[in-house]
């Protein structure tokens, strides 16, 4: 009898410990993907962080959960993720991204000024990442340094010593491999087609070549939307053929207005910007009003428990897409 119950633990002792061995953030990242949305997906690794015992797997599991928590705009917690992954000394785990604590922090950099917090942006700029010997890491502390500056700017006037130090960036062979990027925020904040034309010619597959084209639509981040521009730029989409469009055209180019269903010609309402902070949303809607149009708050609760502000305006015609852009203002689609 001794024996059996003896056997029967060991049996029961060795599961335990292979179920624990199997637990990794390889496995938890592949049965998040089985959740039915996006936020489903977060609170599944959320609630598998805690039974990772390994840094190197917790390291990685921290950083898939702020690359999906960035896909889903949700900034402050994208950068909370980066930032405790960097924090995590180990190494990379198997079948997971690799990534160096360096990109981790510039992750954590880049979803801090995506939500309009340059304060900690520059908190970690002035971290040890900035002893860096990587010139790629460097390149991108200095793009990510610039584009901090000009969420603190306030009107068209402060853009002068930024604009003239991008445009020194997009000559420094040391500034490559962000080049796209600046080119972009030019084209983006002085309204100048140099810029776009330039990105078409130099970086035709890149994703910021895909914006000034309107192939690929700019993701209405705060950062995006409070960054002032130069007195009178209104940058337009440039479409393959070379001439302007005021909006972008995702569609297929053989399309016609009579092949598409009337329902799903044009979306319903235009979103404007998605807030954690009621003020925010607020400000945003009192900006709209004032420059005429009609702006209102809708709620969204994520399965997270985090409710998040909407701004949008209902779309009666084309015409008012054309006004947003014209007054300076970015949007998404609801269709």
């Amino acid at each position: 009898m001794k024996k059996i119950i003896c056997l029967i633990l060991s049996v029961f002792f060795c599961s335990c410990f292979i179920s624990a061995q199997v637990l990794t953030a390889r496995s938890v990242a592949d049965e998040s993907a089985k959740e039915d949305t996006a936020d489903d997906s977060i609170v599944y690794i959320k609630s598998n962080l805690d039974k990772l015992t390994d840094p190197a797997e917790k390291r990685a599991l921290y950083a898939f959960l702020g690359a999906l928590q960035e896909q889903c705009a949700l900034f402050d917690d994208a950068r909370d993720s980066y930032a405790a992954a960097a924090a995590i000394a180990a190494g990379d785990a198997p079948g997971m991204p690799v990534k160096s604590s360096e990109q981790l922090v510039l992750d954590a950099v880049r979803c801090a000024l995506s939500s309009g917090d340059s304060a900690t942006a520059d908190s970690y700029l002035n971290s040890a990442v900035r002893n860096s010997d990587d010139g790629t890491i460097q390149a991108y502390i200095k793009l990510y340094a610039l584009w901090s500056s000009l969420c603190r700017a306030e009107s068209s006037d402060d853009l002068a010593e930024p604009v003239v130090m991008l445009r020194t960036y997009a000559v420094l062979p040391s500034m490559t491999p962000v080049k796209p990027a600046v080119l972009l925020t030019l084209w983006y904040i002085t309204g100048d087609d140099t810029y776009a034309d330039s990105l078409r010619k130099e970086f035709p597959s890149s994703p910021e070549a895909g914006i000034v084209t309107g192939t690929v639509q700019l993701l209405p981040a705060p950062f995006w939307y409070f960054i002032p521009r130069k007195t009178g730029a209104q940058p337009e989409l440039i479409t393959d053929s070379g001439s302007n469009a005021a909006a972008a055209d995702t569609g297929d180019s053989e399309k016609t207005a009579d092949d598409v269903p009337a329902d799903v010609q044009k979306p319903k309402k235009l979103q404007m910007g998605l807030f954690r902070e009621k003020a925010n949303a607020d400000s945003l809607v009192s900006t709209l009003t004032d420059k005429g149009f009609k702006p209102y708050i809708t709620t969204e609760t994520r399965a997270s428990g985090t409710t998040y502000y909407i701004v949008v305006v209902d779309e009666a015609d084309k015409s008012l897409e054309d006004n947003l852009k014209t007054a300076g203002f970015e949007f998404c689609p609801i269709f």
